[in-house]
């Protein structure tokens, strides 16, 4: 990594390019012999760089975004340096307020501004520049998902799925963000789920689809029904076998239940589907401790926790077996 940092300061100070036995071979060869008759071509040194992005080939597009900018600045280039600096906020950050004094106002920078601040724990800030850009009539779906995901964070789930009813009404073939309501409408309780479930049933032409059952399963868990939930997730099953969270919500409704015996047996098969699924081993863990099998529960425990080292609770649960 600090190589790759040498290598950036020097071509801000010379226009060799480190990486020109790369860019001599193909697929780049024919772009780098445009840039060498015409080096003054911003747009060939983006083509470029889009081409080596595509490519993983992150550092050089860097450096031909870095050229690009420097010939002839322009929003798009902007954009496409910010996505190449991903993961150092404070770089992008520090490019970003270069990129708006010269585009001031511009919409989609302003908009990978909230990104930014919604990923650093600025939500107010984010929250003022979406609810401001939306007041204005802007209505990119990336704007109003971010605002929606900003909404959630400030507790206020109810006026987020207002958003996301707003931009579904205006893309409702948008079978991805159908479903995102959906789980929405699920969580919450909201009976609005039947119509829009059915709805993607419909766009199912195969049948194949088991996210609406799955979806109508975990609106009745909520809902404290749980032989309806049970129905809903085994539909989810059926329809797609290899659907490891069905598997898992059904077995914890039976746990809740008591039914400790008949949740293992699904976690049984859930294991067939899914060996490395960290929350099935949870699960099947606490059925054992509940059958009072601590070995046993403890193990699997562990081996949750080995699986994802996240998993604190497994974690906890394993040293409580001590």
């Amino acid at each position: 990594m600090l190589l790759s940092f040498f290598w950036i300061a020097c071509s801000d100070r010379q226009d060799a390019n480190p990486f020109d036995s790369l860019l001599q071979q193909p697929p780049y060869a024919s772009w780098t012999q445009q840039i060498e008759k015409d080096p003054k071509n911003d747009s060939l040194y983006y083509q470029r760089a889009r081409l080596l992005f595509e490519n993983q080939q992150s550092e050089p597009a860097l450096l031909d975004l870095k050229k690009a900018w420097s010939l002839r600045p322009t929003p798009d280039y902007a954009l496409a340096r910010l996505e190449l600096l991903e993961g150092s906020p404070a770089t992008q950050f520090q490019f970003l307020q270069e990129a708006q004094r010269k585009f001031p106002n511009n919409f989609l920078l302003e908009l990978s501004q909230a990104t930014l601040l919604n990923q650093t724990g600025s939500v107010d800030s984010a929250l003022s520049i979406t609810t401001r850009w939306i007041q204005a009539g802007q209505s990119e779906a990336e704007l109003f998902l971010l605002h929606a995901a900003l909404l959630d964070k400030k507790g206020n789930s109810f006026e987020a799925i207002r958003v996301l009813e707003i931009l579904h009404s205006h893309l409702p073939q948008d079978q991805e963000l159908a479903e995102m309501l959906a789980l929405r409408y699920a969580e919450s309780g909201n009976p609005k789920i039947f119509p829009l479930c059915e709805r993607l049933q419909q766009l199912d032409s195969i049948g194949r689809d088991a996210t609406p059952h799955y979806y109508l399963g975990i609106y009745y868990a909520n809902k404290k029904q749980r032989n309806e939930a049970v129905q809903a997730f085994d539909r989810a099953i059926q329809a797609d076998h290899n659907f490891i969270d069905a598997y898992i919500e059904k077995a914890s409704l039976l746990f809740e239940s008591n039914a400790y015996l008949q949740a293992a047996q699904v976690l049984d098969k859930a294991l067939l589907i899914a060996p490395d699924h960290a929350p099935v081993y949870y699960w099947t863990a606490k059925c054992q401790q509940a059958l009072g099998d601590r070995e046993s529960a403890k193990l699997n425990y562990l081996k949750a926790y080995g699986l994802d080292n996240s998993f604190l609770e497994a974690k906890r649960a394993a040293d409580e077996l001590k």
